[in-house]
């Protein structure tokens, strides 16, 4: 494993911002709160501070999604920043992840309006519809010798990133499977199950591979996934109270 002075200065980078991460104690007193606004403001007293700054209690639903992307892609590249510069494409190539479910509609002819309010969906849809132009997304798009799925597509450009001899590849695809084995569980979850035991059971693996695997790429990748996983429990806290909380008052 690779422990170059460029790796050790990412490990402290990615160590402090781990530490920042919140607790379950500290989830439950956040999602405690009942009201869109004070939950905003009480997040904003953590280290989730980095994704609700922008948010306010007039935004709605489409809005705050919105603003959580472009948080994360700018999160994404201040990680990437840190890296060595062989690595920095894999690493900003995680930018469009969650905005992967948005592209397949986007390719099913099925966008929402609301896509042509984010700018790197907006650009999607209109490669999607035959539209020349330059973007690295048009690797996503599907082809005679590209893989059958949108994420299939995702992961093989991924993998087209890593510096070529890697001696992370193994463990990066190590990673990458423990991934996909939670994707398959959640998919096959039925309606009356929850995703919390899942996202949790991921949490913990990736926590693992974050602490055996320091200073490397894994380390960076494990990060990004734990990250995302607090965006999404953010984003659905979120999105719960603004979309309920108006029903509620009224009540």
């Amino acid at each position: 494993m690779s422990l170059r002075p460029s790796w050790s200065y990412v490990q402290a980078r990615l160590q402090a911002r781990h530490g920042e991460r919140l607790t379950e104690g500290d989830w439950r007193m956040l999602e405690a709160v009942r009201s869109p606004d004070h939950f905003i403001d009480r997040s904003r007293a953590t280290a989730l501070r980095r994704f609700s700054e922008r948010l306010n209690i007039g935004m709605s639903s489409h809005a705050i999604e919105r603003e959580l992307r472009n948080a994360w892609r700018d999160y994404v590249a201040e990680v990437a920043s840190w890296c060595p510069p062989d690595w920095r494409p894999a690493v900003l190539w995680c930018a469009p992840l969650p905005d992967l479910p948005s592209f397949a509609a986007s390719l099913r002819g099925e966008a929402p309006r609301w896509v042509q309010e984010d700018a790197a969906l907006a650009a999607f849809l209109e490669l999607a519809q035959g539209a020349t132009m330059r973007s690295s997304l048009v690797v996503l798009l599907p082809g005679p010798k590209r893989e059958p799925t949108l994420a299939g597509r995702w992961y093989a450009h991924w993998r087209s990133l890593w510096p070529q001899g890697a001696r992370e590849c193994r463990m990066l695809t190590a990673l990458a499977d423990t991934v996909k084995a939670h994707v398959a569980r959640l998919d096959l979850a039925s309606p009356q199950d929850t995703s919390v035991a899942y996202r949790r059971a991921l949490a913990q693996a990736m926590s693992r591979m974050f602490r055996r695997h320091d200073a490397s790429p894994i380390a960076v990748f494990c990060h990004l996934a734990l990250v995302a996983l607090d965006l999404e429990r953010l984003r659905g806290g979120l999105v719960r109270r603004a979309l309920f909380a108006a029903p509620r008052e009224a009540a």
